[in-house]
């Protein structure tokens, strides 16, 4: 007895054909997924906030000044599937990288790194405008209001304001958000012996330098004063925008 059915089994290999089709043609949640490639850990915190699902931090974390890393064969694939290559400008591996890699110029993202809380909240809402992901970056806003509204409160306790501050030019931002008294602005090209003597005849209350280019120290000796270096990439272990500012407070001795 013939059981064959022609009819059936047309319908079986249509319906597989529209099955695979649509398969094929529909987006996989790998495909959703927002990954971002950034230069540094700095440039990485910042495309965090603003909410990417997933990112690729190039130069390593324990290297003191990230900007100078040169980029391996090995990071090209760093670059696969990639939504954006973000980048704060001065670090020469990274167009080198993109050119290597065939990576298109208009993927690739030039935003500003500096640890004043207006331009964090600018940059993360530009690159969330970027990735359709400004909801999620306004979740991270609030979390972040939060913890600048409790740095600001252990400030004022601290008399912040009174507190007359030597800073390296690249601090200054976030000092001057803080509420110290800068009276001078030192740039560690300028640091002769004669420019040393200079600012410690200012006699400042507080030398704040730069971790990852320090410079300002002789300063502090000469004048006998207190000496902080504040961190502007992010390390293995303050590895959030909100842990580092969390921790430039503390350093500078806002403690709860």
């Amino acid at each position: 007895m013939n059981t064959f059915n022609k009819p059936a089994l047309f319908s079986l290999c249509f319906f597989l054909t529209i099955l695979w089709i649509l398969m094929s043609t529909s987006p996989t949640k790998a495909d959703d997924k927002i990954i971002v490639v950034a230069s540094t850990s700095w440039t990485g915190a910042i495309a965090e906030a603003a909410g990417a699902d997933e990112v690729r931090i190039l130069a390593p974390f324990e290297l003191k000044h990230p900007p100078e890393y040169d980029y391996r064969p090995s990071d090209i694939a760093q670059l696969r599937s990639a939504r954006l290559l973000v980048y704060g400008g001065y670090e020469p591996f990274v167009k080198k990288l993109a050119v290597a890699a065939g990576f298109p110029r208009e993927k690739m993202i030039v935003i500003v790194t500096s640890n004043d809380p207006d331009n964090l909240k600018k940059q993360a809402r530009l690159l969330s405008e970027k990735m359709g992901t400004q909801k999620r970056e306004a979740v991270w806003e609030k979390a972040l209001d939060k913890a600048l509204a409790d740095i600001q409160k252990q400030a004022k306790r601290n008399n912040i304001s009174r507190k007359r501050v030597l800073v390296q030019k690249y601090q200054v931002p976030v000092v001057k958000w803080l509420g110290f008294d800068v009276i001078g602005v030192f740039n560690a090209d300028e640091l002769s012996p004669n420019k040393v003597m200079e600012y410690a005849r200012m006699k400042p209350d507080m030398v704040i330098d730069n971790f990852h280019n320090p410079q300002g120290k002789p300063i502090a000796e000469i004048a006998k004063c207190d000496y902080v270096a504040l961190i502007n990439f992010p390390s293995a272990n303050v590895r959030s925008l909100i842990e580092l500012l969390k921790e430039n407070a503390a350093r500078l001795g806002m403690k709860k």
